[in-house]
């Protein structure tokens, strides 16, 4: 079925490929980013300047779509809040439309007891992402706050390499043993997921 979808944050670099991935199965979408010129034109797809702070802009921006991926990262270690106030603008955005449907980026470093977690990320990486890992949960509970029908999707170390489809999903938990997923492949679940809806309100963690 084909759907409307907005993706925020679609110049980054997962954000691409969601678009991509989503045009090629026949989706129509719109990519809300902060410099359109960014967004090369393709058929299918409309591009809007948007704010991911501000939910006035992005009533606008959402309005009469389907449902809303969010693909929004932040450029350092530090967060500035932009999840956290992105989920708050994008909540706020989404019930005022009517749109229900949210598929939201985080991390598996949101949960600190994963027990699936390596050590070597347990001890070297999630202090270093503390900040974005922070944010990134209260992102999560913003929106589960609400009445809207969420997915996290939490990926594991993002590579930019070729897809591999054999990667894992579980529920709240990394994989066991893994760590590691191609930026594709995340683009392709969540594409997937806009179709299959199995993910409802659940925290998928994806590694290979």
């Amino acid at each position: 079925m084909s759907l409307n979808i907005v993706v925020l944050g679609a110049a980054g670099r997962t954000g691409r490929l969601i678009v991509a991935e989503a045009l090629h199965s026949g989706h129509q979408v719109t990519a809300a980013v902060r410099s359109p010129a960014s967004v090369p034109a393709a058929p299918g797809l409309r591009v809007e300047r948007a704010d991911v702070r501000d939910a006035d802009n992005l009533r606008a921006v959402i309005q009469g779509h389907d449902a809303v991926v969010s693909a929004i990262g932040a450029s350092g270690r530090k967060a500035d809040n932009l999840y956290s106030d992105g989920a708050r603008a994008t909540v706020s955005a989404m019930q005022a439309t009517g749109v229900k449907r949210l598929l939201a980026i985080t991390s598996v470093g949101v949960r600190r007891d994963d027990p699936h977690h390596a050590w070597w990320y347990r001890g070297l990486i999630r202090p270093i992402g503390a900040d974005l890992y922070a944010d990134m949960t209260r992102m999560e509970q913003i929106v589960r706050d609400s009445d809207l029908d969420w997915t996290f999707v939490r990926p594991t170390y993002l590579q930019d390499r070729e897809p591999t489809g054999g990667y894992r999903a579980t529920d709240n938990s990394t994989p066991q043993g893994g760590w590691r997923i191609t930026r594709t492949d995340v683009a392709r679940f969540i594409v997937e997921e806009l179709d299959a809806h199995r993910w409802s309100r659940q925290a998928p963690s994806l590694a290979e």
